[in-house]
Formats: structure tokens, sequence, C-alpha cells
């Protein structure tokens, strides 16, 4: 009766309860926007331990998101928020303790800083267990022209010749590959490396590299980089030469 009376007091109450509306809307973007950023951030770093930290801390904001009305919680969401911090947090535990008893050589540290900088040092681990050092003497033919091979070679140290039909075309060296145009199209090599100095050289079998590749997505991203970045060398030492 008050408001239909006055009818500049109806029109303040609708603009007063639109207000709280808008209010309420904005409150809720922005709690929700929080706790999204943080699964965006965890989505964006290369690193999966950090990645399960953002994750984690996006969980723990989220699950005190749906408390927020204490009379009415969404129960729901609230057992599986805590369902995916127990996970992440599980799975950050045994990667975090993965890392910290990881030990490597001072040669295999240098390979890293060299070659695979951009591979997280677990997957770094895996593929190393799987490889072998081999020490070559001079004139030692690594591959041959036209053939197939079933090791994939990297110099850690020495120096070798890349001959195309007899032809020297070009050098490989310290921290690049032998073999890893024939391991990723799977055709015959294109051409002869022979090594002109006492070389040493980590070998992997290439069915195994696959499998390790194929079970381990971090290993086959950093692989994939790392021979992009060995092809654009050669390329420019070919042109150099």
């Amino acid at each position: 009766m008050l408001f239909e009376k006055h009818p500049y007091l109806c029109d303040v109450s609708s603009t007063f309860n639109a207000s709280m509306q808008n209010q309420f809307s904005l409150t809720e973007f922005l709690l929700t926007s929080i706790f999204n950023l943080f699964y965006l951030a965890g989505f964006i770093v290369k690193d999966i331990l950090w990645l399960r930290v953002f994750i984690i801390i996006g969980f723990n904001i989220e699950l005190g998101y749906h408390f927020r009305d204490l009379h009415k919680p969404e129960w729901a969401e609230i057992v599986w928020c805590g369902f995916y911090i127990i996970v992440n947090g599980w799975q950050f535990t045994m990667l975090y303790l993965e890392r910290r008893n990881l030990k490597f050589t001072d040669e295999e540290l240098v390979l890293h800083a060299k070659v695979f900088k951009n591979m997280p040092k677990t997957a770094y681990r895996k593929l190393l267990d799987i490889a072998g050092y081999e020490d070559l003497p001079i004139d030692f033919v690594i591959i041959h022209q036209n053939t197939t091979v079933d090791k994939l070679a990297l110099i850690s140290d020495g120096l070798a010749k890349i001959e195309v039909d007899g032809t020297i075309v070009s050098y490989v060296r310290n921290g690049q590959f032998v073999g890893e145009m024939s391991f990723l199209s799977g055709n015959l090599t294109t051409a002869t490396v022979t090594t002109i100095d006492e070389t040493r050289c980590l070998l992997w079998d290439k069915e195994q590299l696959r499998v390790l590749m194929k079970k381990n997505i971090e290993v086959e991203a950093s692989m994939q980089m790392v021979f992009s970045s060995d092809l654009l060398s050669k390329m420019m030492g070919s042109k150099g030469a």
C-alpha cells in the first residue's frame, strides 16, 4: 500500500534491488575468477610440478567459495574439490620426492644445459636410463649412407664429418645428433658420418626411445624441440661451410 501511494519509493526499491543483484553478480565473478586464474596459470606453466601447485591452490580457493553460504553449502562441489586436492597433492609429493633424489654426473649436467635445457630433469633421467656411452676411435663410421640404423647417437665430445656420395658437406660436434633424420622419418640414412677425432657418444636404441616417447609426453615434446634445434644448427653449419 505504501509503495502504491508513493511511486517514488517503489522506484527507489527497484533500483536498490537491481543494484544489489548487480553487486552480487560482480562479487560472484570476482570470486570465481580468482581460482580460475590459478587453473589457467597451471595450464600455462611448462613444469608439471608447478602445474600441480597452481591446481592445488585453485581447488583450495574454490573449496572455500562453495562454503560462501554456511546455511546451504554446495556439498557436491565441495566433495569433488577435496578429491582433486588429495589426488594432486599425492602426485605433487611423488614428483617432488622423485626430483629430490635425482643424481647426474658432470657430463650429464653439461649435456642437459647444452642440449636438453627445456626438458624437465625427471624426464631427462628417464632418457638417460635407456642410453649408453661409447668411446669411438678416429675414422670410425657411425652410420653409412642409404642404410637403416637401429641406434640414435648424440656426440658428447668429439668431431665427425658428414659425407654425401663421398663429398664432405658438414660436420657434427659436441651436442649434436647423428641419425635423427632416419629416426624421425623411418627412411634410409642420407649421409655417411665418420669420426675425425676420438669421439664419445651417447647411444639410444631407436625402438626403446620410441616407446619412451610414446609413454612420456614430457620426453616426446622435449625431444621434438631438441631435434628441431639440432636440424636448424646443422643447416646453419652447412651454409657456413
